[in-house]
């Protein structure tokens, strides 16, 4: 069926409306459990579900993506030889009839990504996709339950693809792995003999893991002091503060808290699993617009420098930047209830701003457990994905770029943070309360002692005026003249021999490795840990090292 009309101006003709009932009409029929569908309009792109009705309005007002030909979200089969979706892809034996269209797009990017390591037939160029022993084990699990019926017969479901229905609803009602279970009980007894359904929510996890969506965990004490790895895996007490790693009165070995972690590696190499994803990921090289507007992150001072001092990383645009996003929360919604997890959550910058910073861009890294905040102590759980991201600019990892059809060395830096205020201290190591408050004034930060409320104000704002502002010799501020000029930021060697001055090995710490106080250095004293992020070989040269999120400290009105 011609799509021509996607591209007509005039969306409130008739033309244009009958074809928007008619895409409406098929795309009915692929819903979820919520009857909402991919929006194919030109701001969603297909990324965000929505009720028929709200798409319809949506492609109305901003028109349907004019390159979303094959309708592959919303009912036509996909065809994993096209090329318009990869030039010069191999074919592979698999079968797409009766196959739900994401799951079929789904096994394509994976196919896609896995042809870059693939044997090649002599004189082509061509992988050579004869028999599934070519591909991993896990592809090639996935791509035998993809063909496997759900009971002899079936047309509608293959095994794979009801198990992810099945663990989508699970997710969109919240259920217990209890209730899975009982569920899938009930499904397999209802359904005909030859069934192929899991047995259990244990084997389902493993398509999770096949995906690319499991995560390790990783016992900690329950006061944030270590973690229990390495030299410490088989400790049975926290060797700072003594207290147990299990929970006590339990025949098994149940640790009190646990850290979540999840693969980082593999969440940067799908990223240029899909075409568009690939060709995106280069946006702020090639397609980015240099006339000194600040746009994107790419024309901010700091990723300048950080070029310029890392040339042979910035050679190749594939390289990725990242930002890395931390915040406590509630996961109950019962503010009655003081429980505070803290997620971490890293997003690349190398995508364009309409991408930058959205939700299926977001990479969780690490789920640090509460019920307290971990507070200075965040460091104890970021270790091991420092030591992820320091390998990563090393070494790098092998990836895929399906644009380009190429396998390339992927390194990744971290340029920066982004969060409120007291998370700001909690990462940067520096007490972002009492006089010296402000990480970037340091010690020249300006305050006054409130003699009656017992609490610091910041004043000294002028200081940052020009020397000949009429302002700076006017009393009606503070009562005071001020010729003092701005404060002198410290660069990254700097702050790092104060850091280092102030965490000598003969300063006495307590039982979890805090600093005491004691010392007459102010400075010194505002230092209360070495931020985990100092043993990346590039931090010290990064100008803006910690970024505050405006949505916390801006006061609305």
């Amino acid at each position: 069926m011609s799509r021509n009309w996607i591209k007509l101006k005039d969306r409130f003709c008739d033309e244009y409306q009958k074809r928007v009932s008619e895409f409406i009409g098929a795309a009915s029929k692929h819903v979820d459990t919520l009857g909402r569908t991919r929006c194919p309009c030109k701001r969603c792109n297909n990324r965000n579900f929505k009720k028929l009705e709200i798409v319809a309005d949506d492609i109305t007002r901003n028109g349907m993506v004019e390159t979303y030909a094959t309708w592959i979200h919303h009912g036509e089969s996909f065809d994993f030889g096209s090329t318009r979706h990869q030039p010069r892809q191999p074919t592979v034996a698999l079968e797409t009839e009766g196959l739900e269209d994401d799951m079929a797009d789904m096994l394509g990017d994976m196919l896609r990504a896995s042809s870059g390591n693939s044997p090649v037939i002599e004189g082509s160029t061509t992988p050579n996709y004869s028999n599934l022993t070519d591909l991993n084990d896990k592809l090639a699990r996935l791509i035998r339950d993809a063909n496997l019926p759900l009971y002899p017969g079936c047309k509608d479901f293959s095994r794979l693809s009801f198990v992810m229905k099945l663990l989508n609803n699970k997710l969109v009602t919240n259920s217990t792995d209890k209730a899975f279970n009982m569920n899938l009980d009930l499904v397999k007894k209802a359904l005909p003999v030859g069934e192929t359904l899991p047995s259990s929510f244990y084997e389902v996890k493993r398509y999770m893991e096949d995906l690319g969506f499991g995560y390790t965990t990783i016992d900690a004490c329950p006061n944030h002091c270590v973690l229990y790895r390495g030299p410490l895996e088989s400790a049975k007490s926290c060797p700072k503060c003594n207290e147990s790693r299990y929970i006590p009165g339990k025949q098994n070995n149940v640790a009190q808290k646990k850290a979540r972690y999840f693969p980082l590696k593999d969440r940067l190499q799908r990223l240029y699993m899909t075409k568009e994803d690939a060709k995106d990921m280069r946006w702020h090289k090639d397609l980015r617009v240099d006339d000194d507007t600040l746009r994107h992150p790419a024309d901010g001072k700091t990723w300048k420098r950080f070029d310029e001092e890392h040339s042979w990383f910035s050679a190749d645009p594939s390289n990725v930047r990242l930002a890395l996003l931390s915040d406590g929360f509630n996961p109950f919604g019962n503010m009655s209830n003081s429980y505070s997890m803290w997620p971490v959550v890293l997003t690349p910058y190398n995508l364009p701003p309409w991408k930058c910073l959205t939700e299926p861009y977001f990479i969780l890294a690490v789920l640090i457990p509460g019920e307290k905040s971990p507070g200075n102590n965040i460091h104890v759980y970021l270790e091991p994905l420092i030591e992820m991201l320091r390998d990563l600019w090393e070494d790098g990892v092998s990836a895929y770029d399906a644009h380009s059809n190429e396998t390339f060395r992927l390194h990744a830096a971290l340029l920066w943070t982004i969060n409120d205020f007291p998370a700001y201290g909690m990462l940067s190591g520096w007490s972002t309360k009492g006089r010296l408050a402000c990480p970037v004034c340091n010690s020249e930060t300006c305050y006054e002692r409130l003699d009656f409320s017992h609490k610091e104000c910041y004043m000294g704002h002028r200081r940052w005026l020009p020397t000949d502002h009429r302002w700076r010799k006017s009393r009606k501020f503070d009562g005071k003249h001020e010729l003092r000029g701005k404060p002198r930021v410290l660069s990254g060697d700097q702050l790092l021999q104060q850091i280092d001055k102030a965490f000598l090995s003969d300063v006495v710490v307590n039982g979890c490795g805090k600093r005491k106080r004691g010392s007459s250095d102010d400075i010194l004293n505002n230092w209360k840990i070495k931020a985990s992020f100092w043993s990346l070989p590039y931090w010290k040269t990064i100008e803006l090292r910690h970024n505050l999120d405006v949505m916390h400290v801006e006061k609305k009105h």
